[in-house]
């Protein structure tokens, strides 16, 4: 039976009968809609739970994650250098094999200041929604616990990481009076099998136009977000499956799947959208991965999804990630834009850019004579990015000589690569055959020489030190299976000495925008190769007598300082204060510390760093200099500058605002005036009185011919990219000439520059995919930035490859500089007033009162009996109470941030009493 409300309830001659029954169904209807969604909200239940086990079934494909492989003979050691040296033992799947404190059958253990603290006697194993946790209970009593948490707590978070590193385990940084701590666990045992079809150790094709070698393995250390700018997102794995995670759970094998937080089913939430591929071709000049998938297309079935990542080159790039470019014609087959250094040809030769944009160059070593080594009494010479000249053959890279004879092990090249961790390596190839081949297939000889730093200290370090070419060390690793493996020790190796990348989990369900999960807070584009960043001084009256007048501060992010401005700080610091003469030159110089510990998160807007064991403090010398930085998220502030704020017990406090790790904002587009317009800092772009633009269109070349691209028009998205300091543009273009239909997805990068210049890239496919690339100064004051970015990130062109087209112009260059640059004029960053808060209205209420119908009276009749009976149900479950609780307690306003102190910065994993909310975001109200 269905019911009309226009007809059958709003009729006033209608029956009473009929008021009855209609009634009755929407009572009925209603109740019936309250009990499902609470037997709906039973399901999602089934994605947290724990066990006593050691291994955990995962409930939406039916996976295994067996955890007893990090049982330990001995315990696992993880040392907090931010605290001290304290030291923190535990195990997995058992207890320690010492005592703790004078007790055996103890499972963790703290070693603090000469003392030793139970933190745990056995261990839970949880998961909740992808996460994966262990909880270490019955600590022992802490003297700063809470009634809810009087004792010691360790919680050790299982990552997803399908390589092994060499430091898989870190510490959340805490504070000295902490009774909870926090350790990442990063290990292949918590993520999804690889299928074997799947399994690659190398994501790697060579150029034929340039004889180079694209090498994106790099990418996979990380998953990628992008919006579908429909309320949904892709998660993105670049030659690895997509690290299995908090609302991270893609099916086994993809690397491409879309994470729709509206889906009810936790099993269509995710959708495969491509298997992983390993294997990057270059096709007409365009470097991409292209990603079949399983799952057939919703638009036609016959035919499954199709993902095609197309890279394109910026060798200035910090943090690199890919965009979602739009749908093909078939709409069945999904278009991103990756623009990454890794994508450049054109590198000096022995240099590399990191997936982070660090340059690692050891051309010097291809200046050097050949290597001689020895090893079973074969004569072995080796040359590095060069030939290894006599008794090597003509472009021989290395040989061996035995019994008068020369056998080439491979011919020599220049060109550096990555393995799956990210370690740097030369290969040489065809070299003579190998006579230890077996079977049909003919092998030749090979060398692999893999790079390792020389020691544990930074490259400034290792320049201070003496480190140089005496340091250097070549030993032969092994001569089997028709390679030889050399490990090359050299400073010129060592990478940035700490991660500038923290995660943190941000819930947005309570503001409907669905993009919850794991999200970046990136700091590297702050890091500069080439400047030091000069702080100002803001202290409160009682601490300017600290400080004389001439005296400055120097820093950089995450990396020592550049040796610059005659300092004569230890190699290696991070942070240095000087006196300055009257001339400018600096003495008197004290360290402030060092980069030891990576980047830490506070909350989504908020992160910390901390330089440790400076010099020994002027006022308590037994006490070293310290420097701790706290980055704040604020749109107007541009790139910042870091402030003095305080100084307590030898440590200085910094206060940096900056927008570089601020969410993206959706700009509005409006159609009528080709104006883009920021609502949160009042602030418009108009296109048609653009320096790069002709009454808001522009020019680029195509199959030889110009076409002419119209920015201004309907269906505009329009997204603020801090990180990058750019404006995304994306839209449809009609193209008569590309693709089946006629149309390009386009892709416009607006990049805040003191360059005026332009680069396109056009990708053909089913559809066409155009990626336009206009660095420009008349976007910066838009992003808050005043003037064009860091030298660091500017250059003489985008470098982008193209397949079909490539059109560059260059207009002269801005003689503006930027407050925000390293070393530059101080400026005062202005002050965010962002917090919202929308209420909606209250749900009207009709009471049933003495006037009521028959209908009316049956109908509350069966309400009462029915909430009875969803009661009843709710009574004998804890889980669903707890949803009753909530439901009461959750507000309507958008999610909102403050800051925390020090000692909340472990409880944005979880709540004191060790379990997870429904939102991260609420524990920092």
């Amino acid at each position: 039976m269905r019911c009309s409300l226009q007809k059958d309830c709003a009729a006033p001659t209608q029956e009473k009968f009929r008021q009855m029954r209609c009634q009755f169904w929407i009572s009925l209807f209603l109740l019936l809609f309250c009990c499902g969604e609470s037997f709906a909200a039973d399901a999602v239940d089934q994605l947290k739970f724990s066990t006593q086990e050691c291994k955990i079934k995962e409930p939406i494909y039916g996976s295994t994650f067996d955890f007893s492989g990090l049982h330990s003979d001995l315990a696992h050691v993880v040392e907090s250098v931010s605290n001290g040296g304290d030291k923190f033992e535990f195990n997995v799947c058992g207890n320690l094999s010492r005592t703790c404190n004078g007790e055996s059958n103890v499972a963790a253990c703290l070693k603090k200041q000469g003392k030793e603290y139970i933190l745990g006697r056995q261990h839970e194993l949880v998961y909740n929604n992808g996460k994966m946790y262990l909880d270490y209970k019955s600590g022992a009593k802490c003297d700063n616990g809470t009634a809810s948490n009087p004792n010691y707590q360790l919680h050790v978070l299982l990552q997803c990481d399908y390589t092994m590193d060499a430091q898989p385990m870190h510490i959340t940084p805490y504070a000295n009076d902490a009774c909870s701590f926090y350790i990442s666990y990063e290990t292949p045992l918590a993520c999804l099998s690889i299928p074997d079809a799947l399994q690659s150790n190398s994501c790697s094709v060579r150029d034929t136009k340039s004889n180079g070698t694209f090498d994106l393995m790099p990418l996979s250390d990380s998953n990628y977000r992008t919006s579908n700018r429909q309320d949904a997102f892709f998660l993105i794995n670049v030659c690895k499956p997509v690290l299995y995670g908090e609302n991270s759970m893609c099916p086994p094998g993809s690397s491409i799947c879309l994470f729709n937080p509206k889906a009810t089913d936790s099993k269509e939430r995710f959708v495969n959208f491509g298997n992983v591929q390993s294997r990057p071709v270059v096709e007409n000049g365009q470097l991409l991965l292209r990603h079949e998938s399983p799952t057939p297309c919703a638009k036609n079935s016959s035919v499954n999804y199709t993902s095609v990542i197309y890279f394109s080159c910026d060798k200035f790039i910090r943090n690199a990630h890919p965009e979602f470019a739009g749908l093909g014609a078939d709409s069945c087959t999904y278009q991103f834009n990756f623009v990454t250094p890794l994508a450049c040809n054109d590198l000096e030769p022995c240099t590399a850019y990191t997936s982070t944009n660090e340059l690692l160059d050891l051309s010097s070593l291809s200046k050097k004579p050949a290597r001689t080594l020895m090893k079973d009494g074969k004569n072995y010479t080796i040359g590095v990015c060069a030939h290894a000249g006599t008794p090597c053959q003509e472009n021989g890279g290395a040989c061996y000589e035995q019994n008068s004879t020369t056998i080439s092990l491979g011919n020599s090249n220049s060109q550096l690569r990555f393995n799956q961790t990210g370690s740097l390596y030369l290969l040489y190839e065809d070299g003579a055959e190998c006579s230890a081949a077996t079977g049909t297939d003919i092998r030749r000889w090979s060398t692999k020489i893999e790079f390792v730093c020389a020691n544990n200290a930074t490259k400034d370090n290792a320049a201070k030190n003496g480190a140089g070419a005496g340091s250097d060390s070549l030993k032969i690793i092994e001569d089997s299976n028709c390679q030889l493996l050399i490990q090359y020790q050299t400073p010129l190796a060592c990478r940035e000495p700490i991660k500038c990348k923290a995660t943190i989990y941000v819930d947005h369900t309570a503001d409907g925008l669905g993009s919850s999960g794991d999200e970046l807070i990136d700091l590297t584009p702050l890091i500069s190769a080439s400047d030091n960043y000069e702080a100002k001084v803001e202290l409160p009256a009682s601490m300017e007598h600290l400080v004389p007048k001439t005296t400055k501060f120097f820093l950089n992010v995450c990396r020592p300082l550049v040796p610059k401005y005659q300092l004569g700080c230890a190699g290696g610091s991070a942070a240095c204060m000087a006196k300055v003469t009257a001339a400018g030159a600096p003495e008197e110089e004290r360290s402030m510390g060092f980069p030891l510990v990576s980047l830490s998160q506070r909350n989504r807007t908020s992160a910390e760093l901390l330089y440790l064991k400076g010099d020994p403090c002027p006022t308590d010398n037994t006490t070293e200099l310290s420097t701790h930085i706290l980055f704040n998220c604020n749109m107007r502030a541009g790139r910042g500058q870091p402030v003095l704020r305080s100084i307590e017990d030898c440590a200085y406090r910094f206060e940096w605002e900056t927008n570089v790790f601020c969410p993206p904002h959706e700009c509005t587009f409006s159609e009528d005036t080709c104006e883009l317009v920021h609502d949160e800092l009042q602030r418009r772009f108009s296109f048609k009185s653009a320096p790069f633009t002709k009454d808001g269109k522009i020019e680029i070349d195509y199959n030889s011919t110009k076409m002419s691209v119209n920015i201004c028009g309907a269906h505009r998205k329009a997204m603020t990219d801090y990180s990058q300091a750019l404006v995304n543009i994306f839209f449809t273009h009609e193209s008569p000439n590309c693709g089946r239909e006629g149309t390009m997805n386009v892709q416009i990068r607006l990049i805040c520059s003191n360059q005026t210049e332009s680069s396109s890239t056009i990708s053909s496919d089913q559809q066409c995919n155009l990626l336009y690339v206009q660095r420009t100064p008349s976007i910066c004051e838009f992003l808050s930035l005043g003037g064009a970015t860091s030298n660091q990130q500017d250059g003489q062109g985008s470098g982008s490859s193209s397949s079909t087209s490539t059109s560059s112009s260059t207009s002269t260059t801005t003689s503006t500089t930027t407050p925000a640059s390293p070393a530059g004029k101080p400026t005062k960053a202005a002050t965010s007033t962002t917090t919202t808060t929308t209420a909606a209205p209250d749900p009207a209420a009709t009471p049933i009162g003495p006037t009521a119908s028959v209908g009316t009276i049956l109908a509350a009749i069966l309400s009462v009996t029915f909430c009875v009976t969803c009661v009843g149900l709710f009574a004998f479950s804890p889980a669903r109470r707890q949803r009753v609780r909530r439901l009461f307690r959750r507000s309507n306003s958008a999610v909102r941030y403050s800051r925390v102190q020090s000692n909340e910065e472990a409880n944005l994993l979880l709540e004191p009493n060790g379990e997870f909310t429904e939102s991260d975001d609420d524990m920092l109200l």
